[in-house]
């Protein structure tokens, strides 16, 4: 899987990344019944969503994206997750209901394996990035009101 450019990946693919990486991997489903796979960095579980198939007989997807969820329980400034937005390229926030979304959309056609584990260990760096602008920025908003 590693050595050669992907025309797509399947879950067991991005499985197998995940494991090389020391990280761990559970493939579940969601309520509404799409695949998913569910692993944690620094104890904070995180979801990989495949995205559109390309070989549906396969389960071969054309991309991924990485989801970690944060539950909000009080008011949180769009502004600050705005600033993270125009900062970094890569992954995103969002507000969801009660929740705090960070995002990373990964291309997996026309790339190596190599590429899937660099998405896997840049997602690790900037969960912790996301982590410590949280705690400074949403500290700073409340020190301020």
């Amino acid at each position: 899987m590693l050595d050669k450019l992907l025309k797509g990946v399947t879950l067991a693919d991005l499985e197998a990344a995940l494991e090389r990486l020391g990280l761990p991997a559970t493939q579940d489903l969601t309520p509404a019944g799409a695949p998913v796979l569910r692993s944690a960095i620094g104890g904070l579980t995180f979801n990989i969503r495949p995205g559109a198939q390309v070989d549906p007989e396969a389960a071969r997807y054309g991309d991924y994206n990485f989801n970690l969820m944060f539950q909000v329980q009080d008011h949180f400034d769009p502004a600050i997750l705005n600033q993270w937005n125009r900062h970094k390229r890569f992954a995103r926030f969002s507000l969801r209901d009660d929740f705090l979304v960070l995002e990373m959309d990964n291309l997996a056609v026309g790339i190596s394996g190599d590429q899937i584990l660099a998405s896997l260990e840049l997602w690790g760096r900037l969960v912790v990035e996301a982590l410590n602008f949280l705690r400074t920025a949403h500290g700073a908003e409340a020190g301020h009101s």
